[in-house]
């Protein structure tokens, strides 16, 4: 039996699995929530990999990377930059928006993680402040990307602080603010963090990471901020796990 390769990345939101073959083509791969309550519906989903293919080594990546057992725990930098690299093989730089942090990752062609910076003193511009603050707002998570588009207002919230930032909802909602602008403004709050940190543009620059995932239009609000070519990497909240199965197929 062909060997497979396994990759788990389990985040503060969500925990996604990956299987590749010997060539890292994916075979396999699901999302679910990190919820301790899914516990069994890992177990599932574990059982069902196992069942399927014959899984040679596993990684196990992100906040929990340490509450099972397996055979190379690494963290999320090094999988985000194998992963984003066996789609681009050049010397980039890799935006990772995730539940809890932002990571500015400079990423050599093979996946070598070269320098990097973490937003991870508070959840200003994660996909935390994005729910809370669209909680607040009386918005969708599933709406907010298409309303955003539709807003020609370029108002942001100036508070980095989640606390601060309801706050400053609410007085944008007092006073008649369109949920297309509001929608806009988080956007903007997002993008004025991600620029407060030492994105390099003048190399390729690459967005991976859940909040991604769901909020596409960041690229654009990026791309012009930045103005240079900002690229998704294909199944974006994919791409941690992606790079953990790799490395388990790689390392010897």
């Amino acid at each position: 039996m062909d060997s497979h390769f396994l990759g788990i990345d389990l985040g503060s939101s969500y925990t996604k699995f990956v299987v590749v073959d010997d060539s890292g083509t994916v075979m396999f791969e699901k999302t679910i929530q990190t919820l301790s309550r899914n516990r069994q519906t890992f177990q599932d989903i574990k059982n069902e990999i196992d069942n399927k293919f014959n899984i040679s080594k596993t990684c196990s990546t992100g906040y929990g990377r340490n509450s099972f057992a397996c055979d190379l725990q690494k963290t999320e930098l090094i999988c985000a930059a194998k992963g984003v690299s066996s789609f681009a093989p050049t010397h980039k730089c890799i935006i990772d928006i995730g539940g809890e942090d932002i990571k500015i990752i400079e990423s050599g062609p093979n996946g070598e993680v070269i320098e990097f910076m973490m937003n991870d003193k508070c959840s200003a511009g994660t996909g935390t402040f994005i729910t809370e603050i669209a909680d607040k707002a009386e918005i969708e998570i599933q709406e907010m990307n298409d309303l955003a588009k539709n807003s020609t207002n370029d108002k942001v919230i100036n508070s980095f602080c989640t606390v601060f930032a309801k706050t400053e909802i609410l007085g944008w909602k007092f006073n008649g603010v369109s949920a297309e602008d509001i929608a806009k403004g988080i956007y903007l709050s997002i993008v004025n963090r991600i620029c407060k940190l030492p994105v390099q543009l003048d190399i390729p620059i690459y967005l991976c990471g859940g909040v991604i995932s769901y909020h596409p239009y960041l690229k654009d609000l990026l791309k012009n901020e930045f103005n240079t070519e900002v690229d998704i990497f294909p199944k974006p909240q994919m791409a941690v796990a992606l790079g953990a199965a790799l490395i388990a197929r790689d390392e010897k």
